[in-house]
């Protein structure tokens, strides 16, 4: 799959569980937790800020080429600014609440596409962006899953796989988002590889749904039925078959 472009940061550097929390974060200034104190507000806000301008300075490249390099150049920097903001977060915030506050990200992203998706990018897409998203939600589910029974260090390295794939999807979700809310168009050469990039959300299913199937007797939890297109079970058989080629 094209998602092997995805760029890996030269150092994850978090614990594994902490990882698993990173796709549903809150990456806008305007969406930072309203539970937190003033002086946690505004470092969890100067996070999401920078965080912000790396997904805005992505998505306002002209040709393809400027935004593969840029994305590049970012996406490092991007992936430490979440997990620095999930620690934030996880500091600041009581742990019901991060529940509920992950939670409720995710549905104002889908909000955004049911809403604004088709009139901003065209109907194809904005099922794709939604399509992402809810994958991004079962991901959660199943990372639930996985904390409620700790990350050993059997796995640790498929939570390492699972998190870049599944923040390299979460990025390419925000340059749309960021579009939808700023009114800024991204350019048509660029859809192409922003499209790619939200596929990488199949190839963290994957990955979390094999840590989930190691773990003896975890079962999935039960979530609401989403219509699967045939495209999405080449996805997910495409994205077994690379977890399959990077197996030792």
């Amino acid at each position: 799959m094209r998602s092997s472009a995805i760029v890996f940061p030269k150092s994850i550097g978090a614990n594994p569980t902490e990882l698993l929390e990173l796709v549903g974060l809150p990456s806008e200034t305007e969406h930072a937790p309203r539970q937190l104190s003033g002086s946690a507000n505004e470092m969890v806000r100067a996070v999401a800020s920078i965080v912000d301008d790396m997904v805005l300075r992505t998505m306002e490249e002209r040709t393809a080429e400027g935004f593969i390099k840029t994305r590049a150049d970012v996406f490092p920097q991007y992936f430490a600014a979440m997990v620095a903001l999930g620690s934030l977060i996880r500091i600041t915030v009581p742990r019901n609440d991060v529940d509920w506050l992950i939670s409720q990200s995710l549905s104002e992203l889908e909000a955004d596409f049911r809403d604004s998706g088709a009139q901003t990018f065209g109907s194809e897409l904005r099922d794709r962006g939604i399509f992402t998203v809810w994958t991004l939600r079962k991901i959660n589910d199943l990372a639930q899953e996985i904390q409620r029974t700790s990350v050993s260090q059997n796995n640790s390295e498929e939570i390492k796989k699972f998190a870049v794939h599944a923040i390299w999807a979460r990025f390419h979700i925000d340059c749309l988002v960021k579009s939808m809310r700023t009114s800024k168009p991204i350019f048509p050469d660029v859809i192409e590889n922003i499209v790619d990039g939200l596929r990488a959300a199949v190839n963290a299913y994957a990955w979390i749904r094999q840590g989930v199937d190691s773990r003896v007797g975890a079962a999935e939890p039960e979530l609401p039925s989403v219509k699967w297109e045939d495209e999405d079970e080449i996805l997910l058989s495409d994205s077994m078959r690379d977890i399959a080629n990077e197996q030792p």
